[in-house]
């Protein structure tokens, strides 16, 4: 079982829930930064971003209720007003994405011992990964 009592553990997947619903709007901001041909080519996958982020925040929403608590959100995002190329625009993403990854191998160790609980973070681990690998891609890194 968890080391973590059911109110770390809500803390921990509220911290999670605001991440997601952070880069979500990350993702909404940089869509609307990619000036010029770029933005056909990145728009796609800023899309895609946003859609997934809002569904893995939609997940952790679930679990948090199914624990009987409703998620806190807290969030401060400072998104500034200005151009980007598609390039930087990935580059950012993949900073945020490989934040929620931490994240989510941070969690994983914490809840050690709690199979269902290990489980679902596993699973979002490999989302997540599986985002990360994909920007990486397409950064050629």
């Amino acid at each position: 079982m968890s080391t973590l009592s059911r109110d770390e553990l809500v803390s921990e997947l509220s911290r999670i829930f605001a991440e997601e619903v952070e880069a979500a709007t990350r993702y909404i901001h940089l869509l609307n930064s990619v000036r010029g041909m770029d933005r056909l080519v990145v728009e796609p996958i800023l899309r895609e971003g946003v859609t997934e982020t809002i569904q893995h925040a939609e997940v952790i929403a679930r679990k948090i209720r199914s624990l009987g608590r409703v998620p806190r959100l807290d969030i401060k995002v400072n998104c500034p007003p200005e151009a980007i190329s598609g390039r930087e625009a990935l580059r950012q993403a993949l900073v945020f994405e490989e934040a929620a990854l931490e994240g989510y191998q941070d969690l994983l160790r914490r809840v050690e011992g709690d199979v269902p609980l290990e489980e679902f973070v596993r699973s979002q681990i490999a989302l997540e990964s599986e985002h990360v690998a994909q920007l990486r891609e397409l950064l050629d890194e």
